[in-house]
């Protein structure tokens, strides 16, 4: 009996302990604040913003977040952001840029007048170590209730949550050069845009299962350093087309370079590859069938 208790003492500890060493690493990230540049002059807004985005941090698994509020102006350079997070000895710091908001009173019918919010913020993430490179995304959220103030914390809320959790995205996704530049062209999705050349791509290995989106940015580093930018242009299965905007001089892309993702867009800029196949092959089967009736009309006409 005591041999079976010990045995069951010792499998609990065993899996105790693999469990935490496979949990994830969590991230501690200095919060340095909210910067207003909206036309919406209130300081309700950003006094929103900053309660939901440090509680969205909190609320993620990956992030331990410190509040630094107060320690730098906002919006801050990466330098300063880099000096902030080292001084709280976090891994990294991040602060919100206000974009835009939109408030409005809409009355159905008969019924009471709620309040339409929208908040679009920036929220930008820079590591205190290692590389300067700057993570930030976009986000857009929406509110609907009674008051203007509700209508704004929820919509602070839904743009806070989804800014957080793209950083996060950000953060893991990691992958690499699959070949080296070349040239590529990109057939046109709808009939009046002309087909795309782009001069010097990369194809890399993150792919639509990643969760990459056409009009995300890249970065690419050698021996852990940023030494060409790009931007996705065609997301496919098992590999992304990168567009190469800035290359370091004399520096040569080569497969298994290093790719971080420094952007990732709420909402993909264009159809992804399989849809747009699937779009330019109904577009051709549409026009076959066009063809073909008026061949008939044509046909019929001069048999008449």
């Amino acid at each position: 009996m005591r041999f079976w208790m010990l045995l069951s003492l010792w499998l609990v500890v065993v899996i105790c302990s693999v469990a935490w060493t496979q949990a994830p690493k969590r991230l501690s990230v200095a919060f340095v604040g909210v910067a207003n540049e909206s036309s919406y002059g209130s300081a309700l807004v950003k006094d929103k913003v900053s309660e939901s985005f440090l509680a969205a941090l909190s609320e993620h698994p990956l992030f331990v977040v410190k509040d630094a509020q107060g320690k730098v102006a906002v919006p801050a350079t990466i330098d300063d952001l880099r000096q902030t997070g080292s001084e709280f000895q976090s891994l990294a710091a991040t602060q919100v840029i206000v974009k835009q908001v939109s408030v409005k009173a809409k009355r159905v019918n008969n019924s009471k007048a709620t309040v339409q919010a929208s908040v679009v913020l920036e929220a930008q993430l820079v590591p205190t170590k290692g590389p300067s490179i700057l993570f930030h995304t976009r986000a857009e959220g929406q509110g609907n209730t009674p008051t203007e103030e509700s209508a704004l914390a929820q919509a602070a809320s839904a743009a806070a949550k989804t800014a957080v959790q793209q950083l996060a995205t950000l953060i893991a996704l990691r992958g690499q050069v699959l070949l080296p530049p070349a040239y590529a062209i990109l057939p046109a999705t709808y009939r009046k845009e002309r087909d795309e050349l782009y001069e010097r791509t990369v194809r890399i290995s993150l792919d639509m299962v990643s969760g990459m989106k056409v009009g995300a940015e890249v970065v690419i580093l050698k021996g852990g350093q940023p030494v060409a930018k790009g931007k996705v242009v065609e997301v496919d299965y098992g590999s992304s087309l990168v567009a190469l905007t800035e290359v370091a001089p004399t520096v040569r892309l080569q497969s298994g370079d290093e790719v971080r993702v420094t952007f990732l867009p709420q909402t993909p800029a264009k159809l992804t590859l399989p849809f747009q196949k699937e779009r330019e092959y109904k577009r051709v089967e549409h026009d076959f069938a066009l063809a073909l009736f008026l061949a008939g009309v044509g046909v019929a006409f001069l048999g008449e």
